[in-house]
């Protein structure tokens, strides 16, 4: 069955409302923002990890919360966004590129100790992979409410000391997929009037939703002039995917570190199936992946 090529017109469209984040700042210097639409990230993440709704939601906003903090950063420095709870969901774990790549997933905790509440009781860790630092900087604070967008803006001014607003949406489907995911971080900095920081305040919370100015056509530019004061200088618009660097080998060079006892046992008992926790990939390993794991370890012993 044949099918058409899109036209020019649905091109552009399709460019225009890919997922990006945007890097933004007024002209005066005293407030940064980011924005993100993230929704076909965070609908491959759903789809990988075949989450419920639930887990969807709340993975679709660390995807946003993690793409947008790593917009502050340079080139393959990264941030990781986790949450750890005591509630039917265990973690909800996001890491992203400043370069666009976000990865993520969900796990449930079998044992919810009472909580009905997905997270629960529990603390939100945010670290940061820097070029000039040996170590991750890492801050923890501990759980507001457990839906991410709170508990990110509790971090902003416990852990970092700066006022931020933050708004973290996703909206759903018929079907329990994730239909929109969008998000925008705005954080005062030196010099900003308090004013300033409070009508931004209250704009982030009168707007009905951004899923609803994405559904009717804002991009995440369009979104952070309509959200910024006065005029806005965009430094840096990056394209979001959902990717991990997991491969096959790389699985392989971790499986040497178990020694050639456990890699017999694996093969014996047909335990052949890898799968990346961050990704939901499945590698298979043959039986001439098991002979070149064991003859690595031999020639190595020799």
């Amino acid at each position: 069955m044949l099918h058409s090529m899109p036209t020019l017109a649905e091109l552009k469209q399709k460019f225009r409302t890919r997922d990006r984040v945007v890097h933004a700042m007024t002209a005066d210097g005293t407030i940064r923002a980011a924005t993100a639409v993230t929704t076909e990230t965070a609908h491959t993440a759903q789809q990988r990890h075949q989450l419920d709704a639930v887990g969807a939601v709340l993975l679709a906003r660390a995807v946003s919360a993690a793409s947008m903090m790593a917009s502050f950063l340079k080139g393959e420095e990264r941030v990781i966004v986790e949450a750890k709870g005591s509630g039917f969901i265990r973690t909800v774990y996001a890491e992203a590129l400043q370069v666009g790549e976000v990865r993520g997933y969900v796990e449930y905790n079998p044992r919810t100790n009472g909580h009905a509440a997905p997270l629960g009781a529990g603390i939100l860790q945010v670290r940061k992979v820097l070029y000039d630092k040996a170590e991750p900087i890492t801050g923890i604070v501990e759980l507001c409410t457990g839906n991410i967008t709170t508990d990110l803006a509790h971090y902003f001014w416990q852990s970092e000391q700066i006022p931020a607003g933050v708004r973290l949406d996703v909206t759903l489907d018929d079907h329990q997929s994730v239909e929109c995911s969008a998000g925008i971080i705005v954080q005062a900095l030196p010099g900003a009037a308090p004013d300033t920081v409070r009508t931004i305040y209250d704009f982030l919370r009168q707007i009905g939703s951004l899923c609803e100015l994405v559904k009717s056509g804002y991009n995440a530019e369009e979104i952070t002039r309509q959200t910024l004061p006065g005029e806005v200088v965009i430094f840096r618009t990056t394209p979001v995917d959902f990717f991990c660097r997991c491969s096959k080998e790389r699985f392989k060079e971790m499986l040497l570190s178990l020694g050639a006892e456990e890699i017999i046992h694996m093969r014996r008992d047909h335990h052949n199936e890898l799968v990346c926790q961050y990704c939901g990939e499945r590698y298979y390993l043959t039986e001439q992946d098991f002979e070149e794991l064991l003859g690595h370890l031999r020639a190595s012993n020799n």
